[in-house]
């Protein structure tokens, strides 16, 4: 399906739920702000909710305070807009409020999304869910007003890596210049979502790289962050964010992996990243994840040891 598709299908309807993944990031913030933004010109009603409260480091976009974790007792909604996920279990407890007969319009550029919508729109080769609603702006011949502008930059820059990452087109860089010009600020931008880390997880990271380890062919690198790490530290969930991108930067590795605690349970959070050669989609699909070629993830069940061990040989296996 198409952009013209899902504009057809917001016409039909007048009242929406608005929700996006888990553990959410600057894509899926600034897609639901912006689409929440366009639902707002078109005179429809919504309520966003999500199953994670937004960021701290990306609380300044307008539009923020209006993600919800509880859904109004007296809002019925017609049909539910899923950003930026690639199945119905990404979105967590949201999911509660869906029937299953509910009018779902799911938009997202997950190579591993499996279509759970009633209207899909699904663009691999799209820098971000932001980059999709940009497109959906242009197909409502709507303006975007800074505050937009700067939830869509903020969306794209983000899932692009600050523009580094091979899902950066030609295409990509001449929306950035058009929000660019309508006030956004590159270097404001930048300064606030990657410079405001705390002391806190500035020790996180300090305490996660003592951890990191390498194949002895170079070509796979991981390291950890412990629930002992993040009690000790008193760093946030947030202060994970980018550790891994360590991993990757050092020469000659073909495959970064993260192992991250969470919970009570004996889950682990893994985290996949390349530089383009491996297809680390794949391997999060051998564990019940996936998300994009160079960029991906899934959870684990089982003690830490057992589970390096199974992820890092799958990780082997693959380069063979």
């Amino acid at each position: 399906m198409s952009v013209r598709t899902v504009k057809q299908a917001i016409k039909k309807f007048n009242k929406f739920l608005i929700t996006s993944h888990i553990n959410p990031e600057g894509d899926a913030i600034g897609s639901q702000v912006a689409m929440a933004c366009l639902l707002r010109k078109l005179g429809k009603e919504f309520v966003m909710l999500d199953d994670s409260p937004v960021p701290n480091l990306l609380r300044f976009m307008k539009g923020t305070e209006d993600i919800s974790k509880e859904m109004p007792h007296n809002f019925n909604f017609q049909a539910v807009i899923i950003l930026d996920s690639p199945d119905m279990a990404r979105i967590g407890r949201v999911s509660e409020y869906i029937k299953k007969d509910s009018v779902i319009i799911n938009v997202d550029h997950h190579i591993s999304n499996v279509n759970f919508g009633k209207f899909n729109w699904v663009e691999p080769d799209f820098s971000s869910v932001g980059e999709m609603i940009y497109d959906l702006f242009k197909a409502f011949k709507m303006k975007i007003d800074l505050d937009e502008a700067i939830a869509l930059y903020a969306a794209i820059m983000t899932d692009t890596g600050s523009f580094r990452y091979s899902n950066t087109s030609s295409k990509t860089h001449c929306i950035a210049a058009e929000l660019i010009d309508i006030g956004v600020k590159p270097y404001e931008m930048h300064s606030r979502i990657y410079e405001t880390s705390s002391i806190q997880d500035t020790n996180l990271l300090g305490e996660s790289l003592q951890t990191m380890k390498l194949t002895e062919d170079g070509k796979i690198a991981w390291l950890w962050v412990t629930k002992d790490m993040l009690k000790e530290t008193k760093a946030s969930l947030e202060g994970t964010e980018g550790i891994i991108n360590f991993a990757r930067s050092i020469d000659g590795v073909e495959i970064a992996v993260l192992f991250r605690e969470t919970g009570t349970d004996e889950r682990v959070k893994v985290s996949f990243r390349s530089k383009g050669k491996v297809d680390v989609n794949k391997l999060a699909a051998g564990f019940g994840g996936g998300g994009h070629p160079t960029a991906s993830g899934c959870s684990v069940f089982g003690k830490f040891e057992d589970v390096e061990k199974k992820v890092l040989d799958a990780a082997k296996q693959m380069l063979k």
